[in-house]
C-alpha cells in the first residue's frame, strides 16, 4: 500500500500540471478524423505519461530495494496486475472513450461503448489477476502438481466467466441495437467459444506456448475483420462529416420531391457527388493496419516458441537458409505491397481530383497530370515486380548479376530485332517530356485530326469528332499540330460590292464584337473580340473584307457560328448586300438571232462562267 501511495502521489502531481491541457483537448470541438485522432492520441499520451510515472513510483521504487523472495514475489505481482489493468483501461479510453463521444475512434453509441469498456476491462482484469495468482502460488509452493491444479482451477473460473460474458454481451449488444442476433454475430460467438475452449485444454495439458498460439491465431482473423470494419467506419464517418460541412445546394426547394417537381430544373439539376478524396486513402489505411497486425502476431509467435529467427537465419544450415529466404521474401513482398498501395492511392487521389474540361473547351495544364500518371502507375508496378523477383532470387542464393547481364544482352537483341517498337517507345518518351500533347487536347497529325483520348507506352489514340478512333505509333509522328494551347486566332472573310461603305462595315463589326463579348456562354473565352481588318484583297467581281478574333482553344467554333450570323444580319439591316458572282455576256445583233442561236449563245456563256469559277472546293473537315 505504501508503494501504491507513492506512485499515486507522483501521478497526482503530474496531473496537476497536465489536467488543464487534457481538459482543453476534451472540450475543443473536433470535426474531422484527423482532429479526432490527434485529440485522442494527445489525450492517451497524457494518460500514458501519468501511468508511466505511477509505474516508476510504485514498481520502480519497490524494485530499487532488496526484499525477501516471498514478499518480493507477492508485492511485485500485485503491482504488475494493477499497472496492467490500468494500461488496458488506457487503451480502451483511446479507442472507445466511454465518457467523451467526440473523441471516440470507433462508431459506437455511448451505451455500447460503456458496456464494451466495462466488459473487456473486467475480463482482462480477471485474466491478469488469475495469471498473477497462479505465478505467486507456483513460486510459494514450489510444487508443480499443486501449481498446475491451482492454475487449472483459476482457468476454469476464467472459462466459465468468459462463457457467461459472451452469451450475455452478444444478446445485450443486439438488444441495444433494437434487433435480434445476426448470423455473423452467432458465428463470431462460436469462434470465440472454440478459441477459449482450445486454449483452456492447452493450459490443462500444461502447454502454455500452444495456448498462446491458439489464442493469437484464433483471434487473428476476427481481429483483422474488426480492424477493417473499424477503418471503414472511420472513413465513412469522416466522409459524412466532411460532406456535412460543405454548403448545401439551395437551388432546389425542399418540397420538390416528385419527378414532375424536378423536371422543371432540366440540366441545372445537380448530379450525384463525385467520389470523396477520403476514399483513396481507405486501401492504404487497411493495408497498413493489416501489415502491423500480422507483423505483431508473427513477432509474438516467434518469442513464444523461442524460435530465434535471426540466429537461425545466420546459421549455414539448410533450415537456416530456408528461414532466411522466407524472411527476406516476406519482407520484400510486404514492403512492395505497401509501396504499391501507397503509390496507387496517391495516383488515384490525384486522378480523382482532376476535373475533365467541358466539351468544346481545351484542357488546361492539369491535363498533363492526367496524361502522365497512368503511365507512371504501370511503370511503377513493373519496377516493383522486377525488384521483388530479383530480391527473392538473391535471397535464395542465385547470383543475379548474370541474369541482369543476360537481360541486357537479350534487351539489345530484342532492340535490334524490333527497331520500330524501340523507336516508338523512345519517341513517345521524348514527346511526353516535350509536353507536345495531353489527354483531351485537339491535335492534327498529317491528315488526321482528333482529340487525344488515350496514351500508352508506344502509341496514342485520337478520337475523331465523327467518332472514329485513330491509333498512331509515336515513331510515325513527324508533324504534329496542337490546336488546344494558349489561344486561337480565327479570320473570317466577307465579299461585298465595290461601292460598300467601309467605315460603316467597321462600325457594324465593332458592335457585333461587343455582342459576342457579352454572351453569357462563351464571352469569357474571348480574348480579343471581333474587329475589322479592312479590305484584304480585290477580286474580279467584289472586294474581300476580313475580320478576326482571338479566343481560348475550343471556343472559336461557337464564336465563329454566331459571328457569321450576326454580321449577316447587321449588313442586311444596314443595306449592305453580299456580293454575287455575275457573268455579263454581250452579243452583237441579238435582235436578228433565231431562238436556236440564242439558246446556243446562252449555253456557251454558261460553260465559260463555270470554267472560270473552277471545280468546287472540298468542305474543310472541322468539328
Amino acid at each position: 500500500m505504501i508503494f501504491l501511495f507513492v506512485g499515486a502521489g507522483l501521478e497526482w502531481l503530474y496531473r496537476q500540471y497536465t489536467n488543464p491541457l487534457k481538459l482543453r483537448v476534451e472540450l475543443n470541438p473536433v470535426t474531422t478524423v484527423r482532429q479526432r485522432v490527434t485529440a485522442g492520441a494527445l489525450r492517451a499520451l497524457i494518460t500514458v505519461g501519468g501511468l508511466a510515472i505511477f509505474a516508476l513510483g510504485s514498481i520502480g521504487a519497490f524494485a530499487a530495494f532488496s526484499w525477501p523472495p516471498m514478499l518480493e514475489t507477492l508485492v511485485l505481482n500485485l503491482l504488475v496486475v494493477i499497472f496492467t489493468v490500468r494500461a488496458i483501461r488506457t487503451l480502451l479510453v483511446l479507442f472507445l472513450a466511454p465518457n467523451v463521444q467526440e473523441l471516440r475512434l470507433l462508431p459506437f453509441g455511448n451505451r455500447l461503448a460503456r458496456h464494451l469498456s466495462l466488459t473487456v476491462l473486467g475480463l482482462t482484469g480477471l485474466y491478469v489477476l488469475s495469471a498473477s495468482l497462479s505465478d505467486i502460488y507456483a513460486r510459494l509452493t514450489m510444487q508443480s502438481v499443486h501449481a498446475l491444479a491451482f492454475s487449472v482451477a483459476l482457468a476454469t473460473v476464467c472459462l466459465v466467466a468468459s462463457y457467461a460474458v459472451l452469451f450475455y454481451s452478444f444478446r445485450r449488444v443486439a438488444a441495444m441495437n433494437g434487433q435480434t442476433m445476426t448470423r455473423r454475430a452467432r458465428l463470431w460467438r462460436v469462434d470465440l467459444l472454440v478459441v477459449l475452449t482450445l486454449a483452456y485444454l492447452a493450459l490443462v495439458l500444461d502447454r502454455p506456448a500452444l495456448m498462446w498460439t491458439i489464442v493469437l491465431l484464433g483471434l487473428l482473423v476476427p481481429g483483422l475483420v474488426l480492424l477493417r470494419d473499424w477503418v471503414d467506419g472511420a472513413f465513412d464517418r469522416a466522409k459524412a462529416e466532411a460532406m456535412a460541412l460543405e454548403p448545401a445546394d439551395d437551388s432546389i426547394p425542399d418540397d420538390a420531391e416528385t419527378d414532375a417537381d424536378l423536371s422543371e430544373y432540366g440540366d441545372d439539376l445537380p448530379q450525384s457527388p463525385p467520389q470523396h478524396p477520403y476514399e483513396s486513402y481507405r486501401p492504404l489505411a487497411q493495408r497498413i493496419v493489416r501489415f502491423i497486425s500480422i507483423f505483431a502476431v508473427g513477432i509474438a509467435l516467434a518469442l513464444i516458441w523461442d524460435l530465434r529467427l535471426f540466429e537461425r537465419a545466420a546459421a549455414p544450415t539448410f533450415s537456416g537458409r530456408l528461414v532466411r529466404v522466407l524472411i527476406d521474401s516476406a519482407v520484400a513482398l510486404l514492403i512492395a505491397d505497401l509501396i504499391w498501395v501507397w503509390a496507387r492511392s496517391a495516383i488515384d487521389r490525384r486522378m480523382d481530383a482532376y476535373v475533365p474540361p467541358e466539351p468544346g473547351t481545351a484542357p488546361g495544364p492539369e491535363a498533363r497530370m492526367a496524361t502522365l500518371l497512368p503511365l507512371l502507375r504501370v511503370t511503377l508496378m513493373v519496377t516493383l515486380l522486377a525488384m521483388v523477383t530479383m530480391s527473392i532470387l538473391s535471397s535464395m542464393g542465385v547470383n543475379i548479376a548474370p541474369i541482369l547481364a543476360g537481360a541486357g544482352v537479350v534487351g539489345i537483341a530484342i532492340g535490334f530485332g524490333a527497331q520500330s517498337l524501340v523507336k516508338d517507345v523512345v519517341s513517345g518518351i521524348f514527346f511526353l517530356i516535350d509536353d507536345a500533347f495531353r489527354v483531351g487536347e485537339y491535335v492534327e497529325i498529317d491528315q488526321l485530326r482528333g482529340t487525344v483520348e488515350r496514351i500508352s507506352i508506344r502509341s496514342l489514340q485520337l478520337r475523331h469528332h465523327r467518332g472514329a478512333i485513330h491509333t498512331l505509333p509515336y515513331g510515325e509522328l513527324r508533324h504534329l499540330t496542337n490546336h488546344s494551347r494558349d489561344w486561337v486566332i480565327m479570320k473570317l472573310e466577307f465579299r461585298v460590292p465595290f461601292d460598300t461603305d467601309l467605315k460603316l462595315v467597321k462600325k457594324l463589326v465593332k458592335k457585333v464584337g461587343e455582342q459576342l463579348k457579352a454572351n453569357e456562354f462563351y464571352g469569357d473565352g474571348i480574348i480579343q473580340t471581333l474587329k475589322s481588318q479592312g479590305v484584304r484583297r480585290m477580286e474580279e467581281f467584289n472586294m474581300v473584307v476580313a475580320v478576326k478574333f482571338m479566343t481560348k482553344p475550343g471556343e472559336q467554333w461557337l464564336v465563329r457560328r454566331d459571328a457569321y450570323m450576326l454580321v449577316r444580319d447587321a449588313f442586311e439591316a444596314n443595306g449592305i448586300r453580299m456580293a454575287e458572282r455575275n457573268v455579263k455576256v454581250e452579243v452583237a445583233n441579238v435582235e436578228d438571232m433565231t431562238p436556236e442561236e440564242r439558246a446556243a449563245v446562252a449555253g456557251a456563256a454558261q460553260q465559260a462562267a463555270e470554267a472560270q469559277a473552277g471545280p468546287p472546293k472540298p468542305i474543310p473537315d472541322e468539328p
